[in-house]
């Protein structure tokens, strides 16, 4: 099966990610079976479903028409032999635990096609071990989004060892056919590309609060206007060859081997701080997060998500009209 064949897909899982995902797949005309647990989590999934077009259209990227025509395309049921029972493509996005994985594939080994791929939204976990437990291994591959997948176009198109050459072609075909931007990661590693980098956005960023050096306000505050603002339009190592003069041998490379012993001095922060050991990193976590509830105890966070959609619309308008 190539790319242009697919026309039935399941959304295994309806939460944050699969249904974004379904509503991805219905606006650019699959057929969609969207699984999940309890008919309550169906009901949420519809709603965000809705509320996703909603926004879509007011931004005049779909018509009420379309939307409507989109939403006709979907199915919903915690039956998950009938929601992939006959579909070309399965996007899995369960719990990010190998053991709920494992048994996820196992099922679907037992319902889906034998020719059907199975796409995993896996956002950090290897796809050689979520593959082991499968029939069919070479039919497995990693197609992780960046959230929400229905706005967002970075798909990575990551193999196990197992997956085939075909299945990477036709996953990352069937992505681009979607409107996606598929990058297929040459080599597999925990977070694949853009969560291993952001894992170390994240690790500074505790430890700078951890470290009394700034609040997850302030933090929030001078990324998003300052580095967030060019990482919008471009690569690290694109924004680097802009940072100076001698591009990026001079900003990575010369600069550095350049530095004398006097100008590498660490602050007494530095020198102070207590090692990243797993418990201080979770101290740090812990008050990153008690920061961030204490800050949002009154908002609402569903028009915060609108809000973020919206603007990320808008970015991508931007970005498209060079």
């Amino acid at each position: 099966m190539n790319a242009d064949e697919i026309s039935r897909v399941a959304c295994v899982g309806g939460g944050t990610i699969g249904f974004s995902w379904a509503a991805l797949f219905a606006r650019h005309g699959m057929r969609v079976n969207i699984y999940d647990i309890s008919d309550e989590a169906l009901s949420g999934a519809n709603a965000e479903l809705r509320g996703a077009y909603e926004t879509l259209v007011e931004a005049g990227v779909m018509t009420d028409n379309e939307a409507a025509a989109a939403l006709d395309r979907i199915t919903t049921t915690t039956d998950l032999a009938a929601a992939v029972n006959d579909v070309d493509f399965v996007q899995e996005s369960g719990p990010e635990r190998y053991r709920i994985k494992r048994k996820i594939y196992r099922e679907l080994d037992r319902h889906a096609r034998s020719d059907a791929i199975l796409a995993s939204s896996a956002s950090a976990m290897l796809m050689t071990e979520i593959q082991s437990a499968t029939a069919r291994p070479e039919r497995c591959v990693v197609a992780h989004p960046y959230n929400p997948p229905h706005i967002v176009p970075s798909v990575e198109i990551v193999p196990g060892e197992a997956t085939s050459a075909a299945t990477v072609a036709t996953a990352r075909d069937f992505m681009a056919r979607m409107g996606r931007t598929p990058v297929v990661a040459r080599k597999e590693c925990r977070g694949h590309i853009v969560n291993h980098m952001q894992a170390v956005i994240y690790r500074e960023a505790l430890w700078l609060v951890g470290n009394g050096v700034a609040t997850v306000e302030e933090i929030d505050l001078a990324f998003r206007t300052g580095p967030g603002l060019r990482l919008a339009l471009m690569g690290p190592f694109m924004v680097g060859m802009l940072t100076s003069p001698g591009g990026l041998r001079d900003t990575m490379l010369d600069r550095k081997l350049d530095h004398s012993v006097e100008d590498d001095i660490p602050s007494r922060v530095e020198r102070d701080a207590p090692p990243r050991t797993p418990e201080n990193m979770r101290e740090w976590t812990r008050i990153a997060v008690e920061q961030m509830e204490a800050n949002l105890a009154d908002t609402d966070m569903e028009a915060v998500k609108k809000w973020r959609d919206r603007k990320l619309l808008q970015i991508l308008e931007v970005i498209a009209s060079d």
